[in-house]
């Protein structure tokens, strides 16, 4: 008898909550903690931080925009090229703006969108587009940080996309050209 009591108390202790948290919580209620998964809470890195290239006779630029509540590292960027005979130049990144990391203490980050550039180095005259490997790094304001990402992207001869439009009064990494 005193074994059954004994499976009785631990299967109420076990069901109760199950049940309670039905009750409490409606199907799909995202205030619940129960119902909250990681993977639905974050984008994938695609998504949270989004990239798009171009270059003219000199440079290649890499236009990066992070979805609201995403930062990318200023640290962690890098390029190179995916043809053997062209190589780039040291990038050129804005300054970011300062913040206090958790894990990584200060650094430079970037909210919203930033531009980088490197000034393409070939023995020959480039004409066309050019394959690139993009390394960045960047995490959510809700306290995830993605590993380090790696993106293949073609930078077509040509004038920037809308959203990369340089005005006058964008910082511009003290570029003559009007660019990093």
């Amino acid at each position: 008898m005193k074994q059954v009591f004994a499976f009785l108390t631990v299967a109420l202790f076990i069901v109760t909550p199950v049940a309670a948290r039905e009750e409490m919580f409606e199907v799909g209620d995202k205030s619940s903690p129960f119902n909250r998964s990681p993977q639905r809470d974050f984008l994938p890195a695609k998504e949270a931080f989004r990239t798009t290239a171009w270059r003219d006779d000199d440079r290649v630029y890499i236009g990066f925009t992070a979805a609201e509540n995403y930062y990318l590292h200023r640290h962690q960027f890098a390029i190179e090229s995916l043809s053997q005979d062209i190589n780039f130049g040291e990038l050129a990144l804005p300054p970011g703006e300062p913040m206090s990391h958790a894990s990584l203490g200060n650094i430079n980050v970037f909210y919203d969108q930033v531009l980088v550039s490197a000034p393409i180095e070939a023995s020959d005259t480039v004409t066309g587009p050019l394959a690139i490997m993009v390394t960045f790094q960047g995490c959510s304001d809700q306290g995830l940080c993605y590993p380090p990402e790696q993106v293949e992207i073609v930078s077509p001869y040509g004038s920037p996309p809308a959203a990369f439009t340089i005005s006058p009064s964008r910082d511009t990494a003290g570029s003559s050209k009007g660019a990093p």
